[in-house]
């Protein structure tokens, strides 16, 4: 139920401004009052009347905003996304407060506030259809907490991780005989450890009672150790035989010690050989798993491996776009593309970069800009020795002596073979070795249309990994440039 607080003078304004026909058009909510009601609609006003006279980027975050209630003449407000926050409060406060107070009949403040600091309880969540009951959740094993932004909905599926994806869709839905056990495997930083709390999500989402456990191979290896030691050992078999769902994260952790792996092997043959899921995580697949006794490599190959590459260029670009869009930035094209041609292995490190970024420009005052982000990724390219970036002019003279070709010809429209060739070799070298946008490199070789440049580079990049002498070409080409 919401919380109104207004002093008497307050209070006693709201139920002069409030006639009768105000509360004629609709009935009150449920749990709600007349002076809430009226905030309600005068909080409904006040988004109509400001709407047409913003920029579209602050539409989001005014639509965004819901009316707590009012203490000591102040209007909450909640707004939980930070980043919109700060951006309502810098350009419409005034203009919110001033409409506010010609709803409601008295002079208010306004003030935006977070769900961590909003003194008003969120609403329950209406009830959600579930599966057959479950028995319900033991003493013994606390519900696990999974991160409230490492769902399905935020997780960018491309080629290199499609797999582990579907799978991972698959076994929260209740597929628990298709892929059992579910093993994802990749280099740090790439995914494995979201989609284990976007499974856990979903599942808890279906069938609330569900008794689930997630934990890493490190919290495994301690809590054995420390049950070991209390003489606890029969209650920590039982506890994890218990479970329904088993994630664990980062299983190669367990790799060498001998006892632990023995323990693992009897509580993983227990849950498999009743139809309980397991789903686990590694930096490797099971057969380069050093230390991993061959009877648990052979039980973690039972299911399903899939396996998660890191991302490629395009893929890269579209986690910043989400990411910034999760956090209410508008991060222009080339700036995104710029950090993800810098940042290539790691989407923690890639995101990080965006963080970085954001917070530099909020704190300096100033826009996004490549110029900025170049000082954001300093401190993640620290050990990179520094290097000046050639011209696009240089990359494109050189590339045309080398290949025999006029820069006019290679500017222009000509579609022979021998032209288009050297046009894709000088659009991938100027892309490799600059980082330039787009829009920039397309207006070196003479075209207006960034879509056009980004097809020669994937045209390149094909031809120069299948065919090896046109690999040391450009190899060449590239040493030749960078002197």
């Amino acid at each position: 139920m919401l919380i109104y607080m207004p002093t008497p003078q307050a209070r006693a304004g709201m139920h002069t401004a409030m006639r009768r026909e105000d509360l004629a058009p609709e009935q009150l909510r449920f749990g709600e009052d007349a002076a809430a009601a009226q905030l309600r609609r005068a909080w409904r006003n006040v988004i109509q009347a400001l709407l047409p006279r913003i920029a579209s980027s602050s539409r989001r975050y005014l639509e965004a905003i819901e009316p707590l209630g009012i203490e000591d003449d102040c209007v909450l407000l909640r707004l939980d996304n930070p980043f919109g926050r700060d951006w309502m409060q810098r350009r419409h406060l005034r203009e919110i407060q001033e409409l506010l107070s010609q709803q409601l009949g008295f002079a208010v403040a306004a003030r935006l506030v977070g769900a961590e600091d909003s003194p008003v309880a969120a609403p329950e969540p209406p009830p959600v259809a579930t599966l057959p009951a479950a028995a319900p959740q033991t003493p013994t094993t606390p519900a696990p907490r999974f991160h409230p932004n490492l769902t399905f909905e935020t997780f960018v599926v491309g080629k290199s991780n499609r797999m582990a994806h579907a799978a991972a869709v698959a076994v929260a839905n209740g597929a628990t005989h298709r892929y059992n056990p579910l093993f994802i495997y990749s280099p740090p930083g790439l995914g494995k450890t979201h989609l284990l709390h976007a499974i856990g999500h979903v599942a808890l989402r279906r069938q609330p009672n569900l008794r689930v456990m997630y934990l890493s191979g490190e919290e495994f290896v301690n809590s054995y150790v420390q049950a070991m030691r209390q003489q606890k050992a029969d209650e920590f078999r039982e506890r994890h035989r218990s479970v329904q769902l088993w994630l664990m994260d980062d299983v190669q952790f367990i790799a060498g010690k001998e006892r632990t792996q023995e323990e693992f092997f009897h509580i993983f043959n227990s849950l498999h050989g009743s139809g309980k899921q397991l789903v686990m995580t590694s930096d490797k697949p099971p057969r380069e798993l050093v230390g991993i006794e061959e009877r648990l490599r052979t039980r973690f190959e039972m299911g399903l491996c899939a396996e998660i590459d890191p991302p490629d260029l395009e893929m890269r670009i579209a986690i910043l776009l989400s990411k910034a869009e999760r956090d209410g930035v508008i991060l222009p094209l080339d700036i995104a593309e710029f950090i993800a041609d810098k940042v290539q292995s790691n989407v923690r490190v890639l995101e990080g970069a965006l963080t970085r970024l954001v917070a530099l420009s909020s704190i300096s005052g100033e826009p996004l800009s490549l110029s900025l982000a170049s000082d954001a990724l300093r401190a993640y390219l620290v050990d990179a020795p520094p290097v000046k970036a050639p011209s696009l002019e240089r990359i494109v003279q050189i590339v045309c002596e080398e290949m025999g070709v006029p820069p006019s010809e290679l500017r222009g429209e000509s579609r022979r073979s021998e032209i288009a060739q050297a046009r894709q070799i000088a659009v991938f070298i100027a892309r490799e070795a600059t980082g330039e946008p787009w829009a920039k490199i397309a207006a070196a070789i003479g075209r207006t249309d960034h879509t056009t440049v980004l097809h020669a580079y994937k045209q390149a990049q094909q031809r120069i990994r299948n065919d090896p002498k046109l690999r040391e070409r450009v190899q060449s080409l590239r040493q030749r440039i960078a002197r």
